[in-house]
């Protein structure tokens, strides 16, 4: 089986680099084909290749066929005769079969983990088990360290209007998860997040903390449209309590909505707040339970 190490690099170094490809390989090849079994050839989205399964006629054809998969994110397993008297073959007269799978390599999820107290570095911790890329925002220093996050891809050691006015492209995340130790805080990144990050987006919030996250965001110029794909609070419910149990809850949606492409609906969190425009008499001021909120989080450290 003849497998070029230069291809498999080269898989390697895209996938490193959050780049969606398919990888064609020969898995047989009968009578007079110019491939062998186990030659492989990666295809991008713009059709461009590296390593063969044999050149001419077949090679672009596979080429057309991985490009059709990679775009609806389906493989399969393709049969091409090198025959043009065979119904469906191609213009050849090498008269031999080749059968080709196309496999779909997406791009590995990269999370900009926005806080890196202790709930954030319990979600780093299972990235890394997950092998998916992370980068950690924060404008402490020691909570943003090499010592504390080893394996991240970034460090970005600034606050948030810093940060976005020195990014004019965010597409090298996939997702977003906001673990600030403070609201104006996780407010200003989400407002960024909302206007130019197309991406998945999450908070860890309670019902009151996204009530006035959007009544803030509102008076900023963000539409209750824009705000509902947001995933606040975020995470799928198991009554998680502790920083690792919150990561595992919120790793379960980020895998998600990788595997699945599901967010819950926007009627789903909606329908958690209590109904609009009811205010008891004896409500808690939302700036004060908003504090609150944030240091008991810190006490039990959620960070």
């Amino acid at each position: 089986m003849a497998v070029s190490r230069q291809v498999m690099h080269k898989a390697v170094e895209l996938l490193d680099a959050g780049v969606p490809f398919a990888l064609c390989t020969v898995i047989r090849a009968v009578g007079s084909v110019p491939a062998r079994d186990g030659t492989k050839m990666i295809v991008l989205a713009d059709g461009t290749i590296f390593g063969t399964v044999g050149g001419a006629g077949v090679e672009e054809k596979a080429k057309n066929v991985a490009r059709t998969c990679l775009s609806e994110g389906k493989g399969g397993l393709f049969k091409f005769d090198l025959a043009y008297y065979k119904e469906g073959g191609l213009d050849s007269l090498c008269g031999g079969t080749v059968e080709i799978a196309v496999e779909i390599m997406a791009a590995r999820p990269h999370v900009l983990i926005c806080g890196g107290g202790h709930v954030g570095l319990e979600v780093a911790k299972l990235c890394d088990q997950l092998e998916y890329a992370y980068s950690v925002l924060d404008d402490r220093p020691a909570y943003c360290s090499r010592e504390r996050f080893p394996n991240a891809q970034e460090l970005c050691i600034s606050p948030p209007d810093q940060f976005f006015s020195s990014r004019q492209d965010l597409s090298a995340f996939t997702h977003m998860i906001l673990l600030g130790y403070s609201h104006r805080v996780d407010t200003e990144i989400l407002y960024h997040c909302l206007k130019r990050f197309k991406g998945w987006i999450g908070v860890i919030a309670s019902k009151l903390k996204r009530r006035e996250l959007l009544i803030r965001l509102k008076a900023r110029g963000v539409t209750e449209e824009e705000f509902a794909r947001v995933e606040a609070p975020v995470g799928i419910p198991i009554g998680s309590e502790s920083p690792a149990e919150c990561a595992v809850s919120i790793l379960g949606s980020i895998i998600r909505s990788y595997k699945l492409g599901l967010r819950p609906s926007r009627t789903q969190r909606v329908r958690e707040d209590p109904e609009e425009g009811s205010t008891p008499e004896d409500a808690e001021d939302p700036e004060k339970a908003l504090r609150r909120e944030e240091g008991e989080a810190a006490e039990q450290g959620n960070g």
